[in-house]
This record gives structure tokens, C-alpha cells and sequence, in this order.
């Protein structure tokens, strides 16, 4: 991934509107290019400062920096999760499949 690419996926990164492959993909560019983790920062900070500014609790403090660290353990959860799942999909597509294809042959040996 290229940082132009990269920064054009920041909004839908911050908005949770990534796919898990593109997901993934950003969050190694941006881990690796610090050009990008701080146009990603900025861009983090003001919308969680502006969500702060739209909440009731208005005299709470955060580090918005922490927010931000905590956002992307939790994508890369999300990413380790995602593919569990498919794995397991996958695992479980094979033994069906393979099921299948035994009770064929038995069957196929009792017709024989």
C-alpha cells in the first residue's frame, strides 16, 4: 500500500468502514510509515474531540492519544478474530466435503 492510498482510507478507518483484508493492510502501512500515523492521529484526535464535544460528559478528560493506540488494538482483534472465523469456515467446508465424499464411496461400495 502506498501512503496516498493509505490516506485516503483514514476516514473510513476512523469510521469503521474498512473490510477486514483492507483493514489489515492499513494498519501495516501505518504502523510502519510515520508520515501516515500522524495523519492518521490528526485526523483521530479532532473526530474524537468533536464526539467529546457532542457527549453530555463534557468536563471528562482523555488522552486522546491512548484513544487512538486503543482503537488499533482493537482493529487488530478484530482482524485476528475475522480470520479465525474464516479458518474455521474453511476447516469446516473440508470435512464437509469430505463427509460427502465418503458417504459416496460407502454408498457406492454398497451398490457394488
Amino acid at each position: 500500500m502506498n501512503c496516498q492510498t493509505a490516506e485516503s482510507m483514514v476516514t473510513r478507518y476512523i469510521e469503521h468502514d474498512l473490510s477486514v483484508d483492507e483493514l489489515e493492510e492499513f494498519l501495516d502501512h501505518v504502523e510502519n510509515c510515520p508520515s501516515c500515523y500522524d495523519e492518521l492521529e490528526t485526523y483521530f484526535i479532532v473526530h474524537a474531540a468533536m464526539q467529546q464535544l457532542d457527549e453530555e460528559s463534557r468536563n471528562a478528560t482523555f488522552d486522546l492519544r491512548e484513544l487512538l493506540e486503543e482503537d488499533i488494538r482493537k482493529s487488530k482483534h478484530h482482524i485476528l478474530r475475522e480470520k479465525f472465523r474464516r479458518a474455521i469456515s474453511g476447516v469446516g467446508f473440508c470435512a464437509l466435503i469430505a463427509g460427502l465424499g465418503g458417504f459416496l464411496i460407502y454408498i457406492i461400495m454398497q451398490v457394488l
